[in-house]
């Protein structure tokens, strides 16, 4: 007697990938798989523009984790009409790092005091290179900038946003991201290669 297999239900067909504005919306809802959709897409950007917000260390995947926590918890929506899934991402990693700052000012300068001493100590160690020594004074500096021109610089030159992108983030005009993303460059610039803005 030969067996045959009977299957029980049809061959399942792949469900097609939301897409990241669908994923977006189902957060609203509270829907738990959208929220972990989204994480799993946008968690290493969202990761990467914090650290380079805050200057990296441990507080990073807390400030992820709170971000996401705005995202599940429904109290900021997605609105295609003002940008990008990644672009209101962003906006609420913003304001959690903004809050962030408030609520730890006194660590912050704590932090920048030791920071604007530490490049004395690096320049005398003679076995340094000379690009070794710019990176660790363009790391220094942009965390020595005011979060206004921090923020608008790492949103345009290192996530690649556009000014208008960026803006919707920061709740800005072009025209006052590009003043910040200009007056960053020229910070940056004076303190990494000793020009004059």
């Amino acid at each position: 007697m030969t067996a045959e297999v009977v299957p029980l239900r049809g061959r399942l067909e792949p469900e097609p990938e939301l897409s990241d504005e669908s994923l977006a919306g189902a957060c609203s809802s509270g829907d738990p798989a959208a929220v972990a959709g989204l994480f799993d897409r946008f968690h290493h950007p969202v990761a990467r523009y914090i650290y380079r917000l805050i200057g990296g260390g441990p507080d990073v995947d807390d400030l992820l984790q709170a971000t996401f926590l705005e995202v599940a918890r429904g109290q900021t929506h997605y609105d295609r009409s003002r940008g990008s899934v990644a672009t209101w991402l962003f906006a609420i990693a913003t304001n959690v790092v903004r809050h962030h700052r408030r609520s730890t000012a006194r660590r912050m300068r704590l932090l920048s005091t030791a920071a604007q001493v530490a490049p004395v100590a690096h320049e005398d160690v003679a076995d340094r290179t000379d690009a070794r020594r710019q990176l660790d004074r363009a790391r220094i500096a942009l965390e020595a900038l005011d979060a206004d021109l921090r923020e608008a610089f790492v949103l345009c030159e290192l996530e690649g946003l556009s000014a208008k992108e960026a803006g919707l983030a920061l709740g800005a005009t072009e025209v006052a991201v590009w003043k910040r993303v200009s007056k960053a460059r020229a910070s940056l610039r004076q303190v990494v290669l000793g020009a004059q803005p």
